[in-house]
């Protein structure tokens, strides 16, 4: 069983997950300084954002995965 705190450490994750869902859904992602952006109006900002919240996201749930204190 995982800790309280392992779980406290799912959150951040979690909402990374939901929002890299968010966007793939409504196909764009929010730009400091630019706001909202779509797929065809921003490709590389919207794929660098998927793949870098997926990323972390993944790494981060593995590290609480594994890492048993």
């Amino acid at each position: 069983m995982l800790e309280p705190r392992s779980l406290i450490n799912f959150i951040g994750p979690a909402l990374m997950l939901l929002y890299a869902g968010y966007c793939w859904v409504h196909q764009g992602c929010h730009h400091k300084g630019k706001g909202w952006k779509t797929r065809e109006e921003s490709p590389k900002g919207f794929w660098f954002m998927i793949v870098l919240l997926l990323v972390l996201s993944a790494v981060t749930i593995a590290s609480t995965l594994i890492v048993k204190r």
